[in-house]
């Protein structure tokens, strides 16, 4: 059978774990024996053409994983993947060209009708742009559509916690995506709270909607007789954007205020808030800054750790970073908000804490 898979980044470009989410679906695909090709976006008009530069491979893929990759830069004052360079405003107009995107439609129409898929599998559609499932089916293409944020009601995608109040912008943007999205063949939710989120918003009335998480979850008691990996010391690891919304300000701020010293933070990202976050760490030399990290190198790193935190002030949805901790038998602590809650059994796996609560946060660590 053949599949396309559409998401607006793939490997080698992040910014989230959808990205990674898409690559394994890619590989599971393979797998089976399917024939599989990706549409995604690239940086930047100058930036290196990585689209197939025949019908069977693509440049940018080895030759042995025998499928395709088409990545262009659908036409926009600046790429999705540089969209958190762009200051609020102009964010505006970068919404409503990537909302009614022709360019992105007609580049996309023109692939589908060349390799005439069977099923369609789409993930983030933001920076391909909102016409794509009207396009999907005008062609007549089974389309499964797998929602891994809110950005169906939030223009962002974040929902932070203590500011879910909906003003007539919101509103309003809801009620476009509503029709923009219209009702495929079957959506896929990664987290029952965010199956219930679109739901109490009215999206995909005549859609099968199916829960399906993005990999299994260990079922070992990863807290009995836990031990430290080194004798001296605790690891504490954090995998994320360096944002505010992500918490790691508050997770610093925390740490510092820890009445003990026998411990380590570990920071792996990159983002906006990085030079402000040093500045809070610049006093604590058990905090440690290791920057962007590859997937590979990701893996290392958790064989270090004794546990992982995901300290987020946002609603967030099913985080690749606590499956990848939980696979690799490290414990997870983190905030009791969106689907996170869905993911860990208190007392086995993980701690959970109010978001934002420094006192209850302090407490677990301690």
């Amino acid at each position: 059978m053949k599949i396309c898979l559409l998401n607006n980044l793939y490997p080698p470009y992040y910014r989230g774990g959808a990205e990674r989410v898409v690559e394994n679906q890619v590989k599971k695909l393979l797998a089976d024996g399917h024939d599989v090709f990706v549409i995604t976006t690239k940086p930047s008009m100058s930036s290196p053409k990585l689209g197939p530069a025949s019908p069977n491979r693509g440049e940018g893929v080895p030759k042995a994983e025998g499928y395709r990759v088409y990545r262009f830069y659908p036409l926009n004052i600046i790429s999705y993947y540089h969209l958190n360079k762009l200051p609020a405003s102009p964010r505006v107009l970068w919404r409503l060209i990537d909302t009614f995107n022709f360019h992105s439609y007609f580049k996309i129409k023109k692939i589908l009708r060349t390799e005439k898929p069977d099923i369609i599998y789409a993930h983030n559609l933001t920076g391909l742009g909102l016409l794509i499932p009207r396009l999907i089916k005008k062609l007549k293409i089974k389309y499964i559509q797998t929602m891994h944020d809110v950005v169906g009601v939030r223009p962002s995608g974040l929902l932070l916690f203590g500011h879910e109040s909906e003003n007539i912008l919101v509103k309003l943007w809801t009620r476009l995506n509503r029709v923009l999205y219209g009702s495929p063949e079957e959506v896929i939710f990664p987290s029952a709270w965010l199956n219930n989120y679109y739901e109490t918003h009215g999206f995909f009335p005549q859609s099968k909607k199916v829960v399906i998480r993005n990999f299994v979850i260990p079922a070992d008691n990863l807290l009995s007789n836990k031990k430290p990996k080194s004798p001296d010391k605790i690891t504490f690891l954090y995998i994320g954007q360096i944002e505010t919304h992500k918490g790691i300000l508050f997770l610093v701020k925390t740490v510092n205020e820890l009445l003990v010293t026998s411990y380590e933070l570990l920071i792996i990202g990159s983002g906006s808030q990085l030079e402000l976050v040093k500045k809070l760490a610049k006093e604590n030399p058990r905090i440690k800054f290791l920057g962007y990290q590859s997937p590979d190198k990701i893996k290392a790193y958790l064989q270090q750790a004794d546990y992982t935190i995901v300290p987020s002030l946002c609603y967030e949805n099913s985080p690749t970073v606590i499956f990848e901790s939980l696979a690799a038998g490290v414990p997870v602590i983190a905030a009791n908000l969106g689907g996170i809650p869905e993911l860990l059994r208190v007392g086995e796996n993980g701690y959970l804490f109010k978001p934002g609560n420094v006192q209850v946060l302090s407490d677990i660590l301690n």
